[in-house]
């Protein structure tokens, strides 16, 4: 057996078996309420003992920070297939991107579950919210870039306007403040802030 083999498990089969302790603990999650599931329980619904959960995730919190991980790895991905579809012209692209980067945020009010987790995210895990839209605004800039080659939008630095129009959009990626609206006036505001953006940047 070659030493890297016995350093510890195949990747294909940590990722299965983390898929798994993940899948387990939302089940939980959703049974029990977060504050009330404990490791023993996630390892029970994955068909594991417990002293193999912590071969992976030390704690609880970091089983809430990898579901968080996941969940909002898989918005990344939304998003980039919506600003790499060349189909549609840049313009089209960055509406499309900016109002499904803000309907993200409100698809987690539907489930309380989600609620729960993500709000354990933002008290004592921000960083994961920080890389998340670190890598939101990289494939905005991308976009940005291409429209403003194109003549499309304004010849700023697609850095800088990645991150202002975050900034600009940042009451719509809020959970909370998502919470305070109903689901047609929070999209109405929305799809109005994304329209003065739009105007703001197109080039003169």
């Amino acid at each position: 057996m070659s030493q890297t083999a016995a350093a510890g498990p195949d990747s294909a089969e940590t990722g299965t078996v983390q898929d798994r302790l993940l899948d387990a603990a939302l089940v939980c999650f959703r049974r029990m309420g977060g504050k009330r599931t404990r490791i023993e329980d996630i390892a029970a619904e994955a068909g594991l003992a417990r002293t193999a959960v912590y071969r992976y995730y030390p704690n609880k919190r970091a089983i809430v920070a990898a579901l968080a991980t996941r969940w909002l790895a898989e918005d990344e991905t939304r998003l980039a297939e919506i600003a790499r579809d060349h189909g549609r012209s840049p313009a089209t692209r960055l509406q499309a991107f900016l109002l499904a980067d803000a309907e993200a945020t409100r698809r987690y009010l539907a489930d309380a579950c989600l609620v729960e987790v993500l709000d354990e995210v933002i008290e004592n895990l921000k960083a994961i919210l920080l890389q998340h839209r670190s890598h939101v605004r990289r494939h905005l800039a991308g976009l940005l870039a291409e429209g403003s080659a194109a003549g499309v939008f304004r010849a700023d630095p697609a850095d800088a306007m990645a991150q202002t129009i975050d900034d600009l959009m940042a009451r719509f990626h809020d959970l909370r403040l998502a919470a305070d609206l109903d689901k047609t006036a929070w999209r109405d505001r929305a799809s109005a802030a994304i329209d003065n953006l739009m105007r703001a940047i197109r080039s003169r």
